[in-house]
């Protein structure tokens, strides 16, 4: 009788040995995916990271450094990536890199400008760009670095000295003090 338990014992042992195995890798899967999770939360863009933006204001943010690369020869601002013509349209890339711009390029772009700006301000009602930026995860040299641009931007050269319409430099005033962003004033 001992011989035949020991048999039936021997065909548990694998089955039982097969279960606690693929607990213990089931158990070792559940903290590395907690640990991955805990290091991806972590480690996440400022997109993703910061909560308390609006929906759709990263994009917003990129669009207005965009345009404001444009007039800034293509360099980076706030540290968004500067703009790239496209790479078949020469003319367009020399404009950029040269700054070479008409008065309608200027107004074109200050226009937008101003249209990506109103909708942070409608997304983010109350909170000036410089909190904005902070939440979106700028450091303090990019947060300056963009405010910088954006003001720059406001300067007789960029505005009203390149044929930037009046209505465009009112607007962009507006809502340049609805973000707390001083202007250089004339």
């Amino acid at each position: 009788m001992n011989h035949s338990l020991d048999r039936e014992t021997s065909r548990l042992n694998p089955a039982l040995v097969w279960l606690a195995v693929v607990g213990i890798a089931l158990v070792g899967l559940m903290a590395m995916s907690n640990t991955l999770l805990v290091e991806l939360t972590a480690s996440a863009p400022a997109s993703v990271a910061q909560a308390s933006l609006a929906p759709g204001t990263e994009g917003l943010l990129r669009q207005t450094a965009s345009h404001l690369s444009k007039m800034l020869g293509g360099a980076s601002v706030g540290g968004f990536p500067g703009f790239e013509p496209p790479k078949d349209d020469k003319e367009y890339q020399r404009k950029v890199r040269e700054r070479d711009y008409k008065a309608q390029d200027v107004n074109d772009w200050a226009k937008e400008i101003t249209n990506f700006l109103s909708q942070i301000v409608k997304k983010n009602p109350g909170m000036s760009l410089e909190k904005i930026l902070q939440e979106q995860g700028l450091s303090e040299f990019q947060v300056n670095d963009f405010v910088g641009a954006l003001k720059n931007l406001h300067t007789a050269d960029g505005m009203k000295g390149s044929g930037v319409s009046a209505e465009t430099v009112a607007r962009l005033e507006t809502l340049m003090e609805k973000l707390r962003v001083p202007t250089w004033g004339y």
